[in-house]
């Protein structure tokens, strides 16, 4: 599978009522099938189009907008934390006239690295100087606040340390949210399983609507057509697979767009119900 090439100049726009949303590129994380778990081997290759061993392309998208008139964004990408073709979102800002400091909101996902390790630079000091940073309670309870237990993975633990790194420096601006409406016409949707507090974040205006998600979707083209692959990285494979049918239902059932982080870049697009199940068709 080829690595698609993220625009630096090109930055897609969708309007949701009053809300202009910019897709923005952090770069590109490399991966493998192997982080796939749930289904046999020659199925995932056959949907994938790649084998096991190939590496596979996924695309790291945040997304611009403004929030009760103030620059926001909807996760912040890797920072330098995960190699070369990562980090880029400062610089792809800059592209659009947007300086790090006149960040004034930013909305996470979740604490997984490729979301917000971005919320640094490479010293360790806030990349978003003036930025209030938002994230479900039940994310930060988890790897925030939670004390480490003897059993704890090696993944969960390295997970622990990265999220409590890249948000020291927001400490006495990180807002805890539950589950509704955090600014006029944006709602935090709890929909756990990839992490205990991984949210949707819903933007509204009439009935014009959009869910942009994290993790929901790593590789559309299994996940999609299989919502019951799961990934190595979900810390509840279980929920996991049964929020990604809930949010594939809620917005195939409502004709909500969505915009994801790994998706085909810009990452806008439908979830539409075909055959007995679902596929994904994107947007420009």
């Amino acid at each position: 599978m080829q690595a698609g090439n993220q625009p630096i100049a090109n930055h897609p726009v969708q309007k949701i009522g009053g809300f202009e949303v910019k897709a923005v590129s952090d770069g590109i994380l490399t991966t493998s099938l192997d982080v796939l778990v749930g289904l046999g081997q020659s199925e995932m290759e056959r949907l994938a189009g790649a084998s096991r061993t190939e590496p596979i392309f996924l695309p790291v998208n945040c997304f611009l907008l403004e929030i009760s008139g103030q620059p926001a964004l909807i996760d912040v990408g890797a920072g330098n934390s995960l190699g070369p073709t990562l980090g880029k979102l400062p610089e792809n800002l800059r592209t659009l006239g947007v300086a790090s400091e006149s960040i004034r909101y930013i909305l996470l996902t979740h604490l997984h690295p490729d979301h917000s390790n971005g919320l640094v630079d490479a010293d360790g000091q806030a990349q978003y100087p003036n930025a209030e940073v938002i994230v479900h309670e039940r994310e930060a309870r988890f790897w925030l606040e939670r004390e480490a237990k003897p059993d704890d993975s090696e993944r969960l633990r390295r997970g622990t340390e990265a999220a409590k790194r890249a948000t020291a420096p927001y400490r006495d601006r990180l807002r805890k949210v539950s589950d509704g409406e955090v600014f006029p016409g944006v709602s935090a949707r709890l929909q756990a399983g990839h992490t205990p507090g991984h949210t949707g974040w819903l933007l509204h205006s009439g009935d014009d609507r959009m869910l942009i998600w994290g993790d929901i979707v790593h590789l559309a083209s299994v996940q999609v057509p299989r919502p019951d692959a799961t990934l190595v990285f979900d810390v509840d494979q279980p929920g996991a697979w049964q929020s990604r049918v809930g949010v594939f239902d809620w917005v195939a059932t409502e004709r909500i767009r969505v915009a994801g982080t790994h998706l085909k870049f810009p990452g806008f697009g439908h979830i539409v119900r075909t055959g007995g199940g679902y596929a994904y068709r994107p947007e420009s």
